[in-house]
């Protein structure tokens, strides 16, 4: 199976070199590229991807606070010069920092740690199996349960977040809710319906998916628990 990446380097050059270097790993496709960390949090707000390679050299600050305010540290790769970049992503607990210029045997030792954390994954739940259909910019497409990770209001539609794509649908939210087996599908916040199996901890007033956080109702909050600690 692929995986998708995104390539954040604010240095043309160094961004083609490793675009080139990478291109000679089947494993990995290159979904866009981006010079501007503005453009790739933008193309982020609508699409999801596996792996983020980054070069936090420009807007470090926001490109740190960005990584931790959605959870998503286990999908970045730091690429950088600087070895302070090391020491901040360790604190980050991001996958892993590569020094450049860095070889493609040392790339590998990357994938691996991917592969490691996918083989030590649950086994999906055989309900998470099925699939729901949803008409999706005219066309019918069939969701697999699992991929959902959440689903959130979007004025007379909701919006559907997997790990590959985002889909939008005409529907409400107690429609969608009618369609996800309850025991798997929480809804957290009247905007939001997350999938138990991507929560990774909760507080008061947030519940932490695996890479964005979603508001928890104060109404919800014991309701929730509940239904988190009897998932399996």
């Amino acid at each position: 199976m692929k995986l998708n990446y995104l390539l954040l380097d604010p240095n043309d050059v160094a961004r083609i070199q490793v675009r080139q270097r990478l291109k000679e790993i089947s494993s990995l496709s290159l979904t866009k590229e981006f010079s501007s960390f503005t453009d790739l949090k933008n193309f982020l707000e609508y699409e999801t991807t596996d792996l983020l390679l980054i070069d936090p050299s420009e807007n470090e600050d926001k490109i740190f606070k960005f990584i931790e305010k959605y959870g998503i540290q286990k999908q970045v790769v730091f690429t950088s010069k600087k070895s302070t970049h090391a020491v901040k992503g360790f604190e980050l607990g991001i996958l892993d920092f590569l020094p450049k210029p860095f070889t493609l045997g040392r790339f590998e030792m990357t994938l691996e740690r991917i592969e490691n954390k996918s083989l030590g994954a649950k086994p999906v739940n055989p309900e998470l199996k099925k699939s729901v259909e949803v008409k999706c910019n005219l066309k019918t497409e069939k969701i697999t349960l699992s991929a959902i990770q959440w689903i959130e209001a979007m004025g007379d539609y909701v919006k559907i977040v997997t790990s590959k794509k985002k889909y939008i649908v005409l529907s409400s939210m107690k429609g969608i809710q009618k369609r996800i087996p309850e025991k798997h599908f929480f809804r957290c916040h009247k905007s939001y319906i997350v999938n138990l199996e991507e929560v990774s901890s909760f507080s008061q007033t947030t519940v932490f998916l695996k890479n964005k956080p979603v508001p928890l109702s104060r109404t919800k909050k014991e309701a929730f628990k509940a239904a988190w600690s009897s998932r399996y």
